[in-house]
Parts: structure tokens; C-alpha cells; sequence
């Protein structure tokens, strides 16, 4: 029993030494305008690069971050919101981890560490938004596999990818206007909230609160629901950022 114990901290501490400047991060920031695209690290207030694309990249995948996440080990993916491709940062590496289905927007993981993505099409001339897919990668087997999709018509026509999965439910956000969330997992699909401003991105906390990022740099904190009007500032970054992640 000693041994394994060992045996898993040393695994963690492994996961957590893959990406040089982890350590102590409060979040991760995707700077979605950037190019190439570039990886934030936020502690104590103080924003620093942690990582910037190669603007040389293989096949048709774009040198750009829209979306990352954090594995509770310190690992590491992102998307650029742009391709197909999703990524894993191992060191000062790009270690591409799937690419293919639905134009990639946003990456996720639950909280037993199950690693999601969302798609969703761009519309061509005047044609509706298709409707939404959110993938899982299936680590065991190293493949990806159609979790869930659902209607536009169900979220009202306006999602674009912005999602969050806990507890094996999977949330999404509209993009126009004042963001709603909905509870996608459900049938019938249930609204959850409506967000008093447009929302980038959005994720549930280990807090129970939901937290928000405006696209702008400021990141928000809504510890109920059921009363958005009560919130607060958690972040605020001199660089507009599309997309979070939690760090310690």
C-alpha cells in the first residue's frame, strides 16, 4: 500500500513537471487574439506567457489558442478554435491528441479528470447554425467518441461552443447578447441562467460557484444562479482573454 502511495505521487509530480511554470498558477488564460497564439499563467495578479505558438504548424491547423484546459495532474490541452486539432502541451511541445470531426471550439475536462471537446460548424452564407456535438476522449483506448448532441433549436439557435462538463453533466452557453446556459444533458433540455453580459467562456468551480470570462479580460463570480446580479470581479488582466482555466 506505502509503495503504490509512492508510486501515485510520483505520477502527479510528473504530470505537473510536463509544463515548465505550473506550479502555483491561480489560472490559465487563452489569449484568443494573438498570433501566433499565446498561453497565459495568472498567480497572485501578475499575468505571464507561459506559452506561444510556432506559427509554422502541420496540416490546415491554425497557430491560434481559443480554449484550454487544466487536468487536475498539471496536463495541459487547448484548441485553437479554428481546426479540427486538439492539442496537449507537454513541456515546450505541441503534441497534437486528435484531429478530425466537428471544427474543434472548446476543451473541457470533468471533475474525475475525463477529457471533453465541443464542435460545432460555421454556417456558410445564410444557411442556420448546425447543431452542436460535444466529444470525449476515451484515454483507455486512446479514441475520441460523440458523447452527446443536441438541437440548436433547443438553445436558440446561438451556440457556438461554449461548454462546460461536471459531474458528467454537460452545460452550454449561447454567445449573443446576455449569455443563457442550459443543461444539455437533460431531456427536455433546461435553462439554467442567464448571464448579465456575453460571455467567452464559462466553467463551474470546485466551489460550486459558476465563473465567466467577458472577452475582455475580466473574470467573473456568480455564487448563485439563482441571483446573477450578485457577483464579483475575480480577475481582471490587462490582456482581453477568450478562455480559462483553474489552476491551484
Amino acid at each position: 500500500m506505502l509503495n503504490r502511495f509512492f508510486a501515485v505521487l510520483a505520477v502527479v509530480a510528473s504530470l505537473a513537471s510536463t509544463v515548465p511554470g505550473v506550479q502555483g498558477a491561480d489560472f490559465f488564460l487563452a489569449d484568443g487574439a494573438a498570433w501566433p497564439g499565446v498561453i497565459l499563467v495568472d498567480r497572485d495578479g501578475r499575468t505571464e506567457t507561459l506559452h506561444v505558438r510556432s506559427d509554422a504548424q502541420a496540416d490546415d491547423d491554425v497557430p491560434r489558442v481559443q480554449s484550454l484546459s487544466a487536468l487536475p495532474g498539471g496536463e495541459l490541452f487547448f484548441c485553437s478554435g479554428l481546426d479540427r486539432s486538439v492539442f496537449r502541451l507537454d513541456g515546450r511541445n505541441e503534441v497534437r491528441l486528435s484531429r478530425g470531426g466537428g471544427l474543434t471550439r472548446q476543451v473541457r475536462n470533468d471533475t474525475n479528470g475525463d477529457l471533453y471537446w465541443s464542435g460545432v460548424e460555421t454556417p456558410i452564407d445564410s444557411n442556420p447554425l448546425p447543431d452542436g456535438f460535444i466529444y470525449r476522449w476515451d484515454a483507455a483506448r486512446r479514441s475520441v467518441e460523440t458523447m452527446l448532441t443536441f438541437s440548436q433549436g433547443d438553445v436558440g439557435h446561438d451556440w457556438w461552443g461554449a461548454f462546460d462538463v461536471r459531474d458528467g453533466q454537460v452545460y452550454v452557453g449561447t454567445l449573443r447578447d446576455k449569455t443563457r446556459i442550459y443543461n444539455v444533458s437533460e431531456s427536455p433540455v433546461r435553462f439554467v441562467c442567464e448571464l448579465p453580459f456575453s460571455a467567452s467562456a464559462f466553467r463551474f468551480g470546485a466551489d460550486g460557484a459558476l465563473y465567466a470570462s467577458d472577452g475582455r479580460g475580466k473574470l467573473y463570480r456568480f455564487p448563485n444562479r439563482d441571483d446573477v446580479n450578485d457577483h464579483e470581479v475575480v480577475l481582471e488582466s490587462a490582456t482581453p482573454f477568450a478562455d480559462f482555466a483553474f489552476g491551484r
